[in-house]
């Protein structure tokens, strides 16, 4: 029995886009063309002296100009959708589909971070050729904060992701961990209901104002996530031994009797609750610390590109050309 033949999709936005298109592990590909450049620098110092200060300087610029149109196409499909429209009446079916596939963030990123490896080469040689004046020692600088910047935003954005699924709390979103911990806060509230005067002291002084407020301050929590581990368990740990202390306290032998199963269970659960607003806070944290370092590396960026504009226009202006 014959059925109807296959279609063959050529939509810009097929189901081809779904395989990975280049799976790379791009803090070890930075890091082969990092040594290549290195290895490349050594094999071509009397070349790239002899280039001059021009053709380095414009192949530095080129690259700068590839480099940034990442973050133009990670914004607006647009021109993809021109390029692959028209390269699919030209190219036949098996390139255009390998074409569409290779059309994705993931591999403009690939070429954003592997072009922002090799850019170093030519501004290694354009560096060389003379003396800087002022403005070109702050554009040095500038691309030195712009390519630290996308090394630790590289780094944090491929350790991250799996960091922050062993964690026990990880919400994907700011404003879920934020009601998280406003939902703690209320259940710890009312926990602490009917407990003796002791116990309610001990929470108003040691445990409300961590679930009222951010009070672990971001280093602990950096250095939580750089050692793999949850800041909640570690910070919470001096707090369960207090049950004791608040035991000591108490006079009422009726509510003695009845401290081992009913308010010790208490403050155990409401020192977990803060444990886990603490660990929300981690999250939080880490959720920040994956954006923030990006809104660095733009400014840098677009203060980059403004320098190079300027560069380049007084060199063509005080050079006559």
């Amino acid at each position: 029995m014959s059925g109807a033949p296959a279609r063959t999709s050529t939509q810009v936005g097929s189901g081809l886009r779904r395989a990975r298109a280049i799976p790379l592990n791009l803090r070890l590909w930075a890091l082969i063309w990092a040594v290549v450049v290195v290895i490349a620098h050594s094999l071509t110092v009397q070349q790239g002296k002899e280039m001059g200060p021009y053709w380095s300087g414009l192949i530095s610029l080129a690259a700068f100009i590839v480099i940034g149109w990442y973050s133009v196409r990670k914004r607006d499909l647009w021109f993809s959708v021109k390029l692959l429209k028209a390269t699919s009446r030209i190219l036949p079916a098996s390139l255009q589909h390998r074409l569409v596939a290779l059309d994705r963030v993931e591999t403009w990123r690939g070429l954003h971070v592997t072009l922002g490896i090799i850019v170093i080469l030519p501004l290694w040689w354009h560096l060389q050729t003379g003396l800087m004046s002022p403005l070109e020692l702050i554009l040095a600088i500038a691309v030195g904060l712009l390519l630290l910047s996308g090394v630790f935003g590289l780094s944090v954005q491929d350790y991250l992701p799996t960091a922050v699924q062993r964690r026990s709390e990880h919400e994907v979103r700011i404003r879920d961990a934020d009601a998280r911990i406003e939902a703690i806060y209320v259940e710890a509230e009312e926990k602490i209901l009917g407990h003796p005067e002791e116990m309610l002291k001990a929470y108003l002084d040691k445990l409300r104002p961590i679930l009222s407020a951010d009070r672990v301050p971001d280093g602990k929590l950096l250095w939580a996530l750089m050692r793999g581990v949850d800041a909640g368990p570690e910070l919470c740990e001096p707090l369960y031994p207090m049950v004791d202390t608040i035991k000591a306290q108490v006079k009422d032998e009726k509510i003695l009797k009845d401290w081992d199963t009913k308010h010790a269970p208490a403050w155990k659960e409401l020192v977990n609750l803060v444990k886990d607003k603490i660990n929300l806070e981690q999250n939080e944290f880490n959720l920040r610390l994956s954006t923030d370092w990006l809104a660095f590396h733009v400014v840098v960026a677009l203060a980059t590109f403004g320098l190079l504009i300027f560069h380049v226009g007084s060199v063509l202006y005080f050079d006559g050309l």
